[in-house]
């Protein structure tokens, strides 16, 4: 068993409204709540999930309420069809990689997949909802954490594999989304749902941006987004969709085939008319996150962690992440890996690409690593889809441990924070708000907090980090009297205090 196995262990116990204890100094200005996604538990009815984004979705909540300097905790399973399937019936159903039975799996594909949201958090028309890559959008109340049923949409687009990647874009007040529509003409989608909460009785609204016949589809599980442009990253991960409906063992993943001779393609559509205005190709890499993308002249900027290939995938089985040896498989082959169990085997690249848009068939793209050695890459709110300076992502590069780190873009710099034995998690960067009209380019980009889920593997407890953001050094800290299981995305709602 490795050294961070209480980051896969389940959690049962539920509270609500818990003080935690603080050592160090919360800035008084930090109201709202960070809430965050991912598995709670990871056995059923004797059965162990086989991959790390199969467990139950489970909430956290950790509150701050202004001037008050002090932490409140708050977790609940996401009680969803998929749980109660898993509680009551003891039964696990077909998701990432675990396979369920061969009729689930058909009838998930034909239109009824699991709701087993673990993966991220969003507000979305007015409603907070729990993200995973089906189409099932679980509402749920931001106070009580509890499930609200799903947030349908209205329309008639179908779609089979979506992104828990929704970008933001607070200028137009709208989020943009992708999906992946299977069958007989496979179809990537880009679609916009307005803020504005829709008129009482009505559905929000998923407006097309853009579609695109793909013959196979690649695993997509984000994109990029500037003022103009939605920019798909197109990695040779890919299916025949048919693969989905014969007999046999494995998950929606165990589909997926590693192609490096297709190439990494980059496709940008304009925002406006849906045109695809941009398709180079690039050497073969694959990616989970991006980081942020902005224009720059004739230019697209993408930023990205990126890997040599797909095998990053088979990584995060349960059986390689807890050190079961590997029977071999070719990169993107769904069998544990030969790298070992250590967690740094999620060892990305923080990778720019400068995409040019006009100059033809001629225009190559060029690639810069940026930092080595990290993922769950994250910037400040208020730079997203422009130029920015700051990267914040985990550092995987130490053995025995995960730590955070900050890069600046421009320059490569990096600075990073350790804690011996501990597994840091996704680090959110918090802005300082702005006083009075002054606006929001009156203070430093970095100026604000990072707030990170720690593991501290010896006492098998969990805590809250707090870092300057500018100095990026731990200013607080908040134990939490249990293991939270490794999760995976979250974001603070400012409005959330309750």
């Amino acid at each position: 068993m490795s050294a961070y196995s209480p980051g896969f262990r389940s959690l049962d116990s539920e509270h609500e409204n818990l003080a935690l204890d603080v050592a160090g100094e919360i800035p008084a200005w930090l109201s709202g709540s960070l809430v965050r996604n991912g598995p709670g538990k990871f056995e059923v009815g004797g059965e162990r999930v086989e991959h790390w984004f199969d467990g139950l979705a489970m909430l956290h909540k950790f509150r701050f309420e202004e001037g008050r300097g002090g932490v409140t905790y708050s977790n609940r399973f996401l009680r969803t069809d998929a749980y109660r399937e898993a509680v009551e019936e003891g039964r696990l159903t077909g998701q990432f990689a675990t396979s369920g039975s061969y009729l689930y799996r058909l009838k998930s594909f034909l239109g009824d997949p699991t709701d087993n949201a673990n993966v991220n958090v969003a507000r979305v028309g007015g409603e907070y909802v729990a993200l995973t890559e089906t189409p099932r959008r679980v509402r749920f109340d931001p106070e009580t954490l509890a499930a609200a049923g799903d947030l349908a949409y209205g329309g008639d687009l179908t779609v089979h594999h979506v992104t828990a990647h929704l970008q933001r874009d607070d200028r137009r007040g709208e989020s943009v989304g992708y999906a992946t529509q299977f069958g007989r003409t496979n179809r990537y989608h880009l679609y916009r749902v307005p803020d504005d909460p829709p008129a009482a009785g009505a559905l929000p609204q998923r407006i097309p941006i853009a579609s695109l016949a793909v013959e196979k589809p690649a695993y997509l599980h984000s994109f990029a987004l500037t003022p103009r442009y939605a920019v798909l990253i197109e990695p040779p991960f890919v299916t025949n969709p048919m693969r989905f409906l014969l007999p046999g063992n494995g998950g929606f993943v165990d589909n997926f085939r590693w192609k490096p001779e297709r190439g990494t393609r980059f496709l940008a559509f304009e925002r406006d008319s849906g045109d695809l205005a941009v398709e180079r190709r690039v050497d073969p890499f694959f990616f989970f996150h991006t980081v942020n993308a902005f224009e720059s002249g004739d230019d697209l900027v993408v930023d990205l962690v990126a890997y040599e290939d797909a095998g990053i995938v088979s990584n995060l089985f349960m059986g390689a992440v807890e050190g079961e040896a590997n029977e071999g498989g070719e990169p993107g082959e769904t069998s544990a890996p030969d790298s070992g169990p250590e967690l740094a085997a999620a060892d990305g690249e923080l990778v720019r690409f400068r995409v040019p848009v006009e100059g033809g068939g001629g225009a190559k793209i060029s690639r810069r690593t940026l930092y080595a050695g990290t993922e769950l890459p994250r910037t400040s709110p208020a730079v997203r889809s422009e130029r920015y300076r700051y990267a914040y992502g985990q550092a995987t590069r130490r053995e025995g441990q995960n730590g955070l780190v900050k890069v600046n873009v421009e320059t490569g710099e990096a600075t990073e924070w350790w804690a011996d034995g501990h597994y840091a998690g996704e680090p959110i960067f918090v802005p300082r708000p702005t006083e009075g009209d002054s606006g929001r380019d009156s203070l430093p980009e970095d100026r604000g907090v990072v707030l990170a889920p720690a593991l501290d593997v010896e006492r098998e407890r969990s805590l809250l980090v707090v870092l300057d953001g500018e100095r990026f050094e731990e200013v607080a800290r908040a134990e939490v009297p249990h293991h939270i299981p490794f999760g995976f995305h979250g974001e603070f709602f400012p409005e959330v205090t309750t």
